[in-house]
């Protein structure tokens, strides 16, 4: 009996009848994949099998390849010749499984058992995966069996499943490493009488094999309590292999991000926890060298600040070296005051001004010669319009352990980041489905991105790569395009972080560099920053959270609330004394309609110094919404035609006589301290017998106008003293 059971198993498998064997165990299935390189898109492949527990074998990896360059044309024969030699230990064993697989762009989502359940539906003794594009040779189309709609057409050789003697016996024949691997399956499907010996077809529903080229419209995400998987609701099967082939990489990476539980909305980011380290066991001497690498294009706001920012992070200096690189004369200063200040912290350093004639690419190649001659373990680039406020940005990234990896910064109240989500064909911007919620903050983990840019940490065994491959230098691309595209081309995944707040990106497309303090004229493209700088920190606070009756009121109706850094108070002081160009102090005053001042100050207004349409929007954004505190139930329209700063001097002008002010509400702002840098001084407000002698540097005032607060400005004895004042709503 078991005699004739064998040679009817034998006969139904030659005439393709049924298969090999009457049931396949998922213990005896042998994995195997190609992979000469160990790139991120392998090591990525590797987890996902030993997740899901292959047994897996990995064939190549102490070869050169010889395949030829499939990711831009015909090539991979060097796979079948590897596999053929592998699975003749293997060709002997009618009830052993042969799977394989690509490695770098493909992700395991499903485990053995599920493969086999969905392989033995076939009744085959070989399955191979198929798309809907019959490459290399489109004229071989037609040769093809015909399918159902919603169907795959076209074998596929990057994934394929059968019985070990099966797969044999398609690997029989010999080819040349860089002939095609794709075309050479091909020959042997839509050979009839060959396919029918080896029973073999294809996998047209995707039941074990997806291949996303040509299907991204027919596939989704699913989360399913602690996992993922990607579904095809046009076939109805979730596939146990996912395979980017073709031209969608950068697609496919995006998608990994989710594959397999990597990010689910329960759990959040589980694959950020994958091949990580911590630093805080070591002491300073074993932290990793970095080499730290500075990039000032072009006139940018707020170099100081980012200067004090790259001062504060928290990584030894002593295990850093330190290049920057500044092309325009304008920073000069800038520069030289942050290295006379930190320069000998650091292991070493190195600055390249614009008198080296250095453009971009030039000084980006620079930094990574120098990175590979010092030895670093990590390449940490930071560009000028970068403000990281987060001090632990460095040590975090370097825990992440990735090939490279940057912290997300973005432009804040915009969607103008350091990451692309998606690329197009030229490698130039495309918003991927995710995008502003990794920008929002409204899904947070470690993602696969196409594009980086700004800052980022490289780890240093790619170094030597970049730098033999001109990795910045292309030319058409800009420099971080090109390193980008270099990185897409090697397999080397690049991730973006917001798990937490590492700083922001700063706008310098309408900076201009003609005045003394340029950074205080950008309040309109740098809102975030500049009040960072330049409004009173405990503004916010009191603001939204002092209550009404714990306001600091002096007199009646006179609020006294924090507004202005001393930093903002000394630049418009120098600013308007740079200029120069002081009014007499008498009635006489062409720079109004009128041409006449009824109540006469020694001043300067802000249209004088270029300032008006800042100062008005500073009006708007940090003292309308005071003005709504304090005076309930009145709106401001934020108008004021009269903005200037008052100066008073015992030899000029030392006092202003009473008055009321053509407004609705007048603020005013101290801009020195009195008893250090002026003696005397004051307001007095004659309705309520009641006098201000003291405003500290930055607070402000915040009275009615017209007729309820006639006032007077107290005697300077001594000194200088500065004020800011506007008649807000006239």
């Amino acid at each position: 009996m078991w005699l004739h059971k064998t040679l009817l198993l034998l006969v139904l498998a030659v005439i393709g009848g049924g298969s090999l064997s009457e049931s396949a165990s998922s213990e005896k299935l042998a994995l195997f994949t190609v992979a000469t390189e160990s790139n991120d898109g392998f090591q990525r492949f590797v987890r996902s099998a030993a997740r899901h527990g292959y047994n897996l074998t990995v064939l190549g990896r102490s070869r050169q390849w010889k395949g030829g360059d499939v990711m831009r044309g015909p090539g991979g024969g060097q796979k079948v010749n590897l596999l053929r030699d592998a699975v003749q230990k293997l060709k002997d064993n009618d009830d052993w499984l042969v799977m394989f697989v690509d490695s770098y762009d493909v992700v395991l989502t499903a485990g053995p058992d599920d493969v086999v359940k969905a392989f033995q539906k076939f009744k085959a003794d070989v399955v191979f995966s198929s798309e809907g594009f019959c490459w290399p040779d489109p004229s071989l189309a037609e040769l093809y069996p015909e399918v159902k709609p919603n169907e795959k057409r076209f074998l596929n050789s990057g994934g394929f499943i059968g019985y070990a003697p099966k797969i044999a016996a398609v690997l029989s024949e010999k080819l040349n490493d860089n002939d095609d691997d794709q075309l050479y399956y091909t020959k042997v499907f839509l050979d009839r009488t060959r396919r029918e010996q080896l029973n073999m077809k294809l996998d047209t529903k995707s039941s074990i094999f997806q291949n996303l080229n040509g299907a991204l419209d027919e596939v989704t995400v699913k989360f399913k309590g602690n996992g993922s998987y990607l579904y095809n609701f046009k076939t109805g099967f979730q596939a146990a292999v996912v395979h980017g082939n073709g031209p969608i990489k950068t697609i496919f990476n995006s998608l990994s991000n989710y594959l397999d539980g990597q990010w689910t909305p329960k759990h959040g980011c589980l694959a950020c926890l994958e091949n990580t380290f911590t630093l805080d066991l070591l002491d300073d001497d074993n932290f990793p060298r970095v080499f730290m690498a500075i990039f000032i294009e072009f006139p940018t706001v707020f170099i100081e600040d980012f200067f004090e920012n790259i001062a504060a992070l928290d990584y030894p200096k002593k295990r850093m070296d330190l290049m920057v690189h500044y092309a325009v004369e304008y920073h000069k200063n800038d520069v030289h005051t942050f290295i006379a200040a930190h320069g000998k912290s650091y292991r070493s350093f190195k600055v390249y001004g614009p008198e080296k004639q250095l453009d971009d690419k030039s000084a980006r190649s620079m930094a990574l010669e120098e990175s590979e001659k010092r030895g670093a373990v990590y390449y940490f680039s930071v560009d000028g319009e970068v403000q990281l406020e987060n001090t632990m940005t460095l040590q975090r990234l370097v825990e992440q352990n990735r090939s490279v990896v940057a912290p997300l910064v973005v432009r804040p109240g915009k969607t103008w980041s350091n990451f692309w989500g998606a690329i197009n064909q030229d490698g130039f911007y495309l918003r991927s489905a995710d995008y502003m919620d990794i920008v929002k903050g409204i899904r947070v983990g470690l993602w696969n991105v196409p594009y980086l840019s700004g800052v980022y940490l490289v780890h240093g065994r790619h170094i030597p790569m970049l730098r033999q491959q001109a990795a910045y230098v292309d030319s058409v691309l800009d420099a971080d395009m090109s390193l980008c595209r270099v990185l897409r081309e090697q397999v080397i995944f690049m991730y973006v972080d917001n798990r937490v707040y590492y700083g922001h990106l700063t706008d310098s497309s309408n900076f201009e560099t003609t005045r003394l303090h340029n950074d205080m004229y950008t309040i309109i493209d740098n809102l975030y920053t500049w009040q960072k700088k330049y409004v009173h920190p405990d503004y916010e606070t009191t603001l939204h959270h002092t209550p009404f009756d714990q306001i600091k009121q002096p007199c009646p109706d006179v609020f006294w609330v924090p507004m202005t850094t001393p930093t903002f108070c000394r630049h418009l002081v120098e600013e308007v004394e740079n200029l120069g160009d002081w009014s007499s102090g008498k009635n006489d005053d062409p720079r109004l309609a009128g041409g006449y001042e009824n109540v006469p100050t020694v001043d300067i207004h802000m249209n004088q110094i270029g300032f008006e349409r800042q100062w008005l929007y500073f009006l708007r954004e940090f003292i309308v919404p005071y003005n709504a505190k304090l005076f309930k139930g009145y709106h401001s329209e934020g108008k004021a035609i009269m903005n200037f700063l008052v100066r008073y001097h015992p030899n000029e002008q030392d006092r202003l006589m009473p008055h009321d002010d053509a407004s609705t509400y007048t603020i005013n702002i101290a801009l020195n301290e009195q008893g250090i840098e002026y003696e005397g001084g004051g307001t007095r407000f004659l309705r309520y017998n009641c006098t201000i002698l003291r405003n500290p540097r930055g607070w402000m005032l915040m009275h009615p106008g017209r007729l309820t607060h006639h006032h007077e400005g107290l005697v300077v004895t001594n000194g200088t003293r500065y004020i800011m004042v506007a008649f807000v709503d006239p």
